[in-house]
């Protein structure tokens, strides 16, 4: 497995510039356009929620994605953070649509083939498994 780590402030410009590195990485090893696409969305869907509801205003802390990379098998990454967490259980499910936000982890989820939210310690994990077979691997 290959392993690398990325990070960056919590702040929007920061955290996208963050998830273009991690998806052009991925790019180096993966020809699937469609996952890296699948990639790149559930990312900074997860990303976008930790700049929005994270940290205070005036303390914005930081982010990190853990990447792993299994050639032949699959793509694991993991969104981090240290701040506030999970307020309630969270919900795969999408919101109403007058809703105006809840739908997170209902796309992140469809995007993946496993999700799972959890606290490790002082830290807020949004994990993602996506199944990406062998001819869909550079050589």
């Amino acid at each position: 497995m290959n392993a690398f780590v990325f990070r960056c402030e919590a702040e929007s410009k920061a955290a996208r510039r963050l998830v273009k590195a991690v998806v052009a990485l991925t790019g180096e090893y993966i020809n699937d356009q469609g996952a890296l696409h699948d990639l790149e969305l559930a990312l900074v869907e997860a990303s976008s929620n930790v700049v929005r509801h994270a940290y205070q205003s005036d303390d914005r802390g930081g982010i990190e994605i853990r990447l792993g990379l299994k050639p032949g098998e699959s793509v694991d990454v993991e969104v981090v953070d240290w701040g506030r967490g999970f307020a309630n259980q969270v919900c795969y499910e999408n919101a109403a649509p007058c809703s105006e936000c809840g739908r997170g982890m209902f796309l992140i989820s469809s995007l993946a083939d496993g999700c799972e939210v959890r606290r490790n310690g002082g830290e807020n994990v949004v994990a993602i498994h996506k199944n990406i077979g062998s001819p869909s691997w550079k050589n």
